[in-house]
């Protein structure tokens, strides 16, 4: 009888060159939330919103480090330091899959208001990711592309924990009526500027 049953399938929806596409729009993602996160860190009036969004610029940065560290075993060769091991070896790539998405990433990081930022970031960007980082792993080839099924496994356990963290501030922040449909409405319009541009795989 045989116990040690290995249930995963090779073969998946993505070739390498299409899932390493997807990685590299993950990994612009994740680099535009940390960056939102460290330079709002300063202008946030409460410490504990600062040590929160300290701490998720530090996560995405790892997230993005994680992606880059993946990409060259997949092809993606781009500015990279060759004298280096290549287990340390990271492509320093950052593309938007359109340029749509690169005007909802600037529309989401230059809000002026603490509120509508974190529901741009928590409410819009971040459970848009986890959908897609959770597709990806469950249709991705389970066997060939393992590496990036556990790589994608690891950046949401931070991804959910920062989400349910968002869901929580804004329930305190929009404590009022008039608060809450102006963070509602802010939410509908990124979700608008999202859904135009095909989200962070562009559509495809």
């Amino acid at each position: 009888m045989e116990l040690a049953v290995d249930p995963r399938q090779v073969g998946g929806a993505f070739s390498v060159d299409e899932s390493a596409r997807r990685l590299v729009h993950y990994r612009f993602a994740e680099l535009a939330a940390m960056e939102a996160e460290a330079g709002w860190v300063i202008t946030m009036a409460a410490p504990r919103l600062k040590i929160a969004l300290a701490e998720h610029a530090y996560q995405c940065s790892l997230h993005a480090d994680a992606l880059g560290r993946r990409l060259p075993e997949m092809r993606v060769m781009e500015n990279i330091d060759m004298s280096i091991p290549p287990t340390m070896r990271v492509a320093d790539v950052r593309r938007p899959p359109n340029d749509e998405f690169a005007r909802f990433v600037r529309e989401m990081q230059d809000a002026d208001d603490e509120l509508l930022r974190l529901t741009g970031l928590y409410r819009v960007l971040k459970p848009h990711l986890a959908v897609y980082y959770r597709h990806h792993a469950a249709v991705t080839d389970q066997v060939c592309d393992s590496p990036t099924v556990r790589t994608l496994k690891f950046i949401l356990i931070d991804e959910e924990e920062q989400i349910r963290w968002g869901q929580a501030i804004y329930e305190e922040m929009a404590d009022t009526p008039a608060r809450r449909r102006q963070a509602l409405e802010w939410q509908m319009h990124l979700e608008e500027m999202l859904a135009a541009s095909g989200g962070v795989t562009g559509g495809q």
